[in-house]
């Protein structure tokens, strides 16, 4: 990253006229010049552009259908003015636009067609509306297909009065013209946005045509379907393209579902369905997963296609499978025939996949040869087929990657070499590329994640090689943002805004870029900020393992701190991802601790064992299978090769739901009658001395907590941090015992309580956020069993001595 400039403004970077203003000391000398009858993108261009002014300027101006004498015109799109002036956005695409001045006008202008909705499409998401556009859908097919046009209305946004789809030309000229007086729009919100003070802003001179490098520039978010809010009028902002001109509206992957979601179809056709575990899965919440041999699936499948093409005019339809179809297994000898699991894992069902894919492919090219149908190179079938040497020439391949993992060179080269191999089989302009931007996810947020090069040379690399790119946003579930105490763009705002800058032109200097954003963003704390993120794009993958990379980058963010005023707009921008960076602290102070184990345990999300609700039976301790299942099922075994086997053996699950733990604790015991009960008292430490089951937990920032429980129900809980052993503390766990004739188990229900409790009350809760695989708990269960002088202990990971309190041994405990 090159040295930071000394000037922190942003200066106008297109020549001014001679003498001509559009506003001089304050002052409006120019008007807003629009049709009569603007297309809808027009209408918000030039709002945008008469705020923005008032902004940089405090001059208003106004917006009219006529010019005046005495005023500068500023014709935003399309008008007979520009016709006049002899200006046509004619045969531009994909937001290209044009920007032109003479002696006393300018003009900013692209394509702006207004989108128009093809019926049956929804107005909502409602139950009603469901049944009606899927009804009037059968109408025009004969069958019983999902109308994902359901969901068009998610696209329209009231507060702007446009929808994604519209075309944006005119728009972009605007921004265009507002970036060259030094406006930005680096995130989200007011809080993301820079813009400059200026008295006067000269009239330009410019004559230029604009064409965006990527034709689709869109950012997908996980809220999408429930509305994106000020995140709708950031991306128009960025420059984003939908591209349902190159990849229809239809959801553009996993479009098989929509042959297989209704329940009519499924009672219909059970056959179309995959024989998996003895039955056709037509039972599986949602779509259910296809049989690719099967004949009827494949003809309405093409039925399907068909249709789309010729009641929506999709220009491109995702043919593409079910999500999480890499991941199953058939009981059909016929169907795992066509499996290749020599080629390992993303490879596995590469054949079987695309040889469906590209028989539906040429199906369609007979019959719509102008149309194009996608599908995702993704999870088992990510590699390229063997048995096809060219792929149907209406196919197009979408590669799915997350190119911050490009700084690993393997990786990088993988993805070239795959992209190689891809292209040899397709026809030309048949690739498009899915990222992922995911690091904001509660199980992942923390580190700080840059990628900036590697963003700068993949795009650079994919250039003239793409009809576009799409990625994959998380962003916080509408309505629950203020429940997770972070913005998920403090820290990946970044990467997102480089990306939407490199779309245009992947030639530019990112490190021009980097450290325009430096100065305009953080003012003062830019020259500490530089530091600070130069480090942590160099090191934020060795941020899980290593606590002095951690400390290093903590240090330099600190002084970034210290260096502004924390009620200015740079201090609350570095203070959004101080609060996203919080468990760094505490992985930090986690990883500082001696490991002497690998073992692991990972915490499953109760609707994923395939069990009924644990809460919808009585809770008094019985761990039956109908509810926990065997999921994720682990024993106790010996604290020491030495120690003899045991006489009764203990098994035990860890499950998820919302915030609580659930632990199912199965205690096998040849001599229930001989039960060594020390006590039937609670927070008595004399419950250690006999038959007990104890559960050590260590948090991200609490090392470690114990919860006892021994076979008359009794518990003592203890907060051994700093050595202390006070059993005042309570981690507010229910516990139900149940005792049976061979067997005692334990329910207990352990509430995460999160960061920070400890602080609110040092006596109540874990401290500690939900343990996820970057930050994760670490944990021991263990068992006591006393009879006469002999002691037997067992443990989940052997402690090697004849103690359960070895922290060093501590198995990690993570999910999602």
């Amino acid at each position: 990253m090159k040295p930071l400039p000394v000037l922190f403004l942003l200066v106008l970077s297109a020549v001014p006229a001679a003498g001509a203003f559009l506003v001089q000391d304050g002052q409006a000398k120019a008007e807003i010049v629009i049709s009569e009858k603007p297309a809808r993108m027009t209408k918000l261009a030039a709002k945008e552009l008469q705020a923005y002014v008032e902004k940089i300027s405090g001059a208003r101006l106004e917006i009219v259908t006529q010019p005046h004498a005495g005023k500068t015109p500023v014709y935003v799109g399309k008008s007979h003015f520009t016709e006049d002036l002899k200006l046509s956005a004619e045969g531009l695409k994909d937001g290209a636009f044009l920007m032109a001045a003479g002696a006393s006008w300018l003009a900013l202008l692209g394509p702006d067609e207004d989108f128009v909705p093809i019926e049956p499409w929804g107005r909502n998401r409602s139950v009603g509306e469901t049944t009606r556009v899927n009804a009037e859908f059968d109408k025009i097919t004969g069958d019983t297909f999902w109308n994902h046009h359901r969901d068009v209305h998610a696209r329209y946004h009231k507060d702007l009065d446009v929808w994604d789809y519209d075309d944006a030309g005119t728009l972009n000229a605007v921004y265009e013209f507002l970036r060259s007086l030094g406006v930005r729009w680096y995130a989200p919100g007011d809080l993301g946005e820079v813009v400059p003070s200026m008295k006067s802003i000269p009239q330009p001179e410019v004559n230029k045509t604009v064409v965006p490098d990527f034709g689709m520039r869109r950012f997908t978010f996980y809220t999408d379907h429930t509305g994106i809010g000020d995140k709708a009028i950031w991306c128009f902002r960025l420059g984003l393209n939908n591209g349902h001109k190159i990849g229809g509206i239809t959801q553009i992957c996993h479009g098989a579902k929509f042959v297989l979601m209704r329940d009519e179809m499924k009672q219909a056709h059970p056959e179309m369905y995959l024989l998996t575990g003895g039955r056709r899965d037509t039972t599986t919440k949602g779509s259910g997963y296809p049989d690719l041999t099967s004949a009827v699936f494949f003809e309405k499948h093409l039925k399907y296609a068909r249709a789309m093409f010729d009641h929506f005019k999709e220009p491109m339809l995702s043919i593409d499978l079910v999500d999480g179809y890499g991941g199953m297994t058939s009981d059909d000898p016929k169907w795992m025939a066509q499996l290749t699991p020599e080629r390992g894992w993303s490879g596995s069902m590469s054949d079987h996949v695309f040889g469906y894919l590209n028989r539906l492919a040429l199906e369609l090219n007979k019959s719509h040869p102008d149309r194009l149908v996608s599908g995702l190179a993704y999870s088992a079938y990510k590699l390229p087929p063997e048995k096809i040497e060219k792929m149907s020439p209406n196919f197009v391949l979408i590669e799915t990657r997350q190119r911050q993992s490009f700084w690993d060179e393997a990786k990088h080269k993988e993805h070239q070499d795959m992209r190689a191999a891809w292209t040899k089989k397709l026809a030309p302009d048949r690739y498009l590329t899915w990222d992922y931007s995911i690091n904001a996810r509660p199980e992942q947020a923390g580190r700080p994640v840059y990628y900036t090069h590697q963003i700068s040379r993949d795009l650079r690399e994919l250039k003239g090689h793409t009809l576009g790119e799409m990625i994959e946003i998380y962003d916080h579930p509408a309505g629950r943002e203020s429940t997770f105490g972070y913005d998920p763009f403090a820290i990946e705002h970044l990467n997102l805004y480089i990306t939407s800058r490199l779309w245009w032109d992947a030639s530019q200097d990112v490190d021009a870029l980097v450290s325009e954003y430096l100065n305009a963003y953080y003012g003062p704390a830019a020259a500490a900020m530089q530091a600070f993120i130069q480090y942590s794009e160099a090191n934020w993958m060795h941020m899980g393992q290593d606590a002095g990379k951690i400390g290093t980058a903590l240090a330099l963010f600190a002084k970034a701190q210290d260096s502004v005023d924390p009620q200015c707009a740079p201090g609350r921008r570095l203070q959004k991802i101080a609060d996203i960076m919080k468990p760094l602290k505490a992985l930090q102070q986690q990883l500082s601790r001696k490991r002497e184990t690998d073992a692991d345990y990972r915490v499953l999300e109760a609707h994923q064992t395939g069990g009924k609700p644990l809460t919808s039976r009585p809770f008094d301790g019985q761990v039956l299978k109908d509810y926990w299942t065997e999921a994720r099922s682990a024993a106790l075994t010996k604290l020491s090769p030495a120690a003899p086997h045991p006489k009764a053996f203990t098994h035990f699950q860890i499950q998820r739901q919302d915030s609580i733990l659930h632990v199912g604790i199965i205690c096998q015991e040849p001599d229930m009658p001989g039960m060594n009960i020390a006590t039937t008292a609670s927070d008595d430490p004399k419950l250690l001395e006999g038959d007990h089951v104890t559960l050590l937990i260590e948090s991200q920032s609490r090392n470690y907590y114990e919860i006892a429980i021994n076979p008359a129900g009794a518990i003592l809980e203890i907060d051994h941090a700093n050595g202390g052993k006070g059993v005042n503390w309570a981690s507010g766990a229910q516990c139900a015992v149940h005792r049976g004739d061979k067997l005692w188990s334990i329910e207990l229900r352990l509430p995460i309580i999160g960061e920070g409790a400890f602080a609110l009350d040092p006596l109540k809760g874990i401290d500690g956020a939900q343990p996820k695989s970057l930050f994760p708990w670490h944990f021991n269960l263990c068992r006591q069993r006393v009879r006469g002088g002999t002691v037997e202990r067992t443990a989940y990971v052997p402690t090697g001595k004849d103690t359960f309190y070895v922290p060093e041994k501590f198995a990690k405990m993570w999910g999602k």
